[in-house]
This record gives C-alpha cells, structure tokens and sequence, in this order.
C-alpha cells in the first residue's frame, strides 16, 4: 500500500513539476501576443512574467517552513489549489494589471508546490532511491522546458495564449484529485516552532532592493545596493541573537556542504537561465530565424537535460552527488566559453545545436545530484526548509541572469534592445556567454568543494 502511495504521489509531482517549468517558458513566447492585446509595451508586458517569479521567490521560505510545522502533503495540495484556481481566474480576467496581480498570486501558489515537492520526495522515499526519484522529477521539469517553445508557441498562435492556463487548470484539477484521493499519509516535524516574522521581513526587504538594483542597472542601484546591505546586516545580526532564526545562520556556516551546495545551485542558474533569451536575439535578430526554428534548435538544451537528469539522479545514489554535480558544472562552464567565442554571422547552425546538446547533459549532471547533496546534508525536520532555500537560490539565480544579460546589453548598445544594431548585439552575446563562463568556473570551484567533505545529514 505504501508503494502504491508512493507512486500515486510521485505522479502528482511530476505533474505539477512539468506544469511549473511548461508555463514558465511557454508564457514568455507568448509575450508579444499579449502586449498586442493589451498595448502596454514589452517592458511592461514582462511583469506578467517577473510578478509570478518575484512572488515565488519570497514565499519559498515561507512555504518551506509552513510544510515543516503544518505538513508538506497539506501545502502541496493548497499550492496546487491556489495555482489551479487562479489559471481559471487568468483566463476569465479581461484587464491586464489584474492579470499581473494574479499572476503574483499564482507565483505564491507556486512557491508552495515548489518548496513542498523535494521535501516530500525526501519524506516518502528511502535515501537509497532519492537520488533517482528526484531524476524523474527534474526529468519532467526539463520535459516542460523542452515542449514548452514548440507546444507553447503552436497553442498560442492556434488557439490563443490563455489556452496556456486552461491546458494548466485542466492538469492541475488533476493534481488535486490524486492528492485527495490517493495520497493519506501526512509528513511532517514533530515538534511546532514558531515563525520568525521579523527576520522575515528584513529578508524580503533585502532581497527585493537587490532585484531593483538589478532592474535599474543607474544611480539608482546603487542605493538599492547600499540598502539591501543594511538591511541584510541588520537581518544577520538579528538571527544570529534569536532561538528560532528564519534562516539558521550557523547552519549556513557549519554545514560546508549544505552551503556551498546552494551556492552552486544560485551561481549555475545565474549563468544559464538567460541562454535562451540571448540565443532568442541572436537567432531572430543576428541570422533572420523564425521563432518557431529558433524554438527548435534551443530544444537541444531542455531534451538531453530530460534524457539524462533520471540518470544522474540515480549514478548520484551510489556516488558522491557533489563529485558528480562539479563534473557537470565543468562541462557546463567549456560549453559556455564555447558559445561565447563561436558565435558569429555565419556559425554552422548544427554546430550551436551541438554545442548546446552538450550543455544540456552537463545542466543534468548537475541538477539531480545536487539536489540530492542538498537533501542529504541536512536532518529530516530541515527537508522543508532545504528544498525551498535551495528553490529560492534557483529563482533569485534567474533574476540574476535575466538582468545581468539585459544590463549587457543596454551597455555595450547604449539603447534599447529592439534597435540595437546587429554587430553591437553580436558583441553583447558574445561577452555575456564569456562572463557567465566565468562565473561557472567559481561555481565549479565551489562546487569541487564537496568532493572530499563529508555529508551532515541524519
């Protein structure tokens, strides 16, 4: 009865794994239809898009901490609800400020599916086949990344872009049936701690100064920055003073694997998150491409991720994840130099396939295994916790992506992205692949770190 449950639960992961990562990436193909209905222009249109990431991103830890105390089977199920409900309120919405708001409330429905999933995983399922089931997981993740430009861009010049959320409600009811029905068992800590609000608070203040820092690239950065730093030495002196800190400081500081695992985890997806917004341009604006072509050759990236996360999930159960996790960082940061340095007007368009095919297998040498490293490092009352700090790192990695990539190339055009010459914007490409190369050889330097350190865990 137990496996049956099991695999009755891993299905409405799944499910809600590949939905998460599908309209994500779909939505943003569809963001020119939307400002053609709604004639609010593309910077505005993109808060449709940046308000779901931005609720997310500060809800994970909350979540995280009501699935610890409350259950992670109960704030699955509601996150599920509250997503699912509102794709039905989206598509019945005409105004789009109202979708924008929406869409933050979806962003905290989807904060809580995804700070419950691993957690739940890790919860349900023995550590001997962790590593694997989280593969499956991530493979669905990817499995939504890889039909999302193809499938996403058919439903949306077919039958128009909220065809996107009714094709997530219908699944989502679906999610929501098997929880009920299917799944009793409820995990969940033993003992009740209260919620640190306060540090809560200061966190959230931090952290959004950080992204309008990043959203403004001016003066006005700077004191955001300069705010976002006292507020974060405020915060760290505070958690450090209380006995049930929001984020555990000295865990973040003893624990080494634990740390520098999330760490990987922000810095790969800070440098990996924003390829195909970059290839978008140079693909469509460089070689003349249609989108749908376009959508074809960053297909490569998200199917050999899906082809191979299963994989890795399950060499990471008999090997140290984090030895695996760097190899694939490594091969993640040659392939970006190689980007970076190929790119041109008259690059063989099989070679970039390729080349991306080859980042894709590193991206699923990564995933799986590191969040596998991330679970097992920690006791069984901070898999909550854990899994929705590691989803925040993930989140706040692509707030950082998609702005360093946009500041790049505002600076090396000095104008606005639609007029920018071809030869400034092959420029910009170019040096953003070379950075986020960069920056993947301290992820892989942090990342190595593990190879030879022990797991705190249980």
């Amino acid at each position: 009865m137990k496996i049956k449950e099991n695999n009755w639960l891993l299905t409405a992961i799944v499910i809600g794994s590949f939905f998460n990562s599908f309209m994500s990436s779909s939505l943003n193909i569809a963001m020119p239809v939307i400002d053609a209905e709604y004639h609010v222009g593309l910077a505005e249109v993109a808060w449709i898009s940046k308000s779901f990431l931005l609720a997310s991103a500060v809800g994970l830890l909350l979540a995280g901490w009501l699935a610890d105390q409350f259950g992670r089977r109960k704030i699955f199920l509601i996150g599920n609800i509250l997503f699912g409900v509102v794709s039905l309120a989206i598509i019945l919405a005409e105004n789009f400020y109202i979708e924008v708001a929406l869409r933050f409330i979806q962003g905290l429905g989807s904060s809580m599916i995804m700070a419950s999933s691993p957690a739940l995983i890790a919860s349900a399922f023995p550590s001997s086949r962790r590593g694997f089931t989280l593969g499956i997981q991530t493979t669905f993740t990817y499995m939504g990344l890889s039909l999302a430009p193809l499938l996403g861009g058919l439903m949306t010049q077919t039958l128009g872009w909220k065809s996107l959320f009714m094709l997530n409600f219908i699944f989502t009811v679906l999610v929501i049936i098997i929880m009920l029905f299917n799944i009793h068992h409820e995990w969940k800590n033993e003992e009740i701690s209260s919620f640190d609000l306060k540090g809560y608070l200061l966190f959230v203040v931090s952290m959004i100064s950080v992204v309008f820092a990043l959203e403004w690239i001016n003066w006005k950065s700077i004191v955001a920055l300069c705010i976002a730093g006292i507020v974060g030495y405020f915060f760290v002196s505070y958690e450090l003073r209380i006995d049930q800190p929001f984020i555990s400081i000295p865990l973040l500081k003893n624990n080494k694997y634990f740390t520098h695992s999330v760490l990987a985890a922000l810095i790969n997806y800070a440098t990996t998150f924003a390829i195909s917004y970059v290839l978008s341009l140079y693909l469509q604006r460089i070689r003349g491409i249609s989108p749908f072509k376009s959508g074809l050759i960053l297909c490569f990236q998200p199917l050999m991720m899906a082809l191979f996360s299963a994989y890795s999930g399950h060499l990471s159960d008999r090997h140290n994840p984090g030895k695996i996790a760097s190899y694939g960082m490594m091969i993640i940061a040659i392939s970006l130099f190689f980007i970076g340095l190929l790119l041109s007007k008259t690059l063989p368009l099989y070679v970039l396939a390729i080349v991306l095919a080859v980042l894709g297998f590193g991206f699923a040498l990564f995933s799986s295994p590191n969040t596998n490293a991330v679970m097992s490092s920690v006791d069984t009352n901070s898999y909550g916790f854990a899994s929705a700090f590691l989803a925040f790192n993930r989140l706040f990695g692509q707030f950082i992506s998609m702005a360093l990539s946009a500041a790049l190339i505002t600076l090396f055009s000095r104008q606005n992205v639609s007029p920018v010459p071809q030869h400034s914007l092959l420029i910009a490409c170019k040096i953003i692949f070379i950075i986020f190369a960069i920056l993947s050889c301290y992820g892989v330097y942090l990342s190595s770190q593990r190879i030879h350190s022990k797991i705190n865990s249980k």
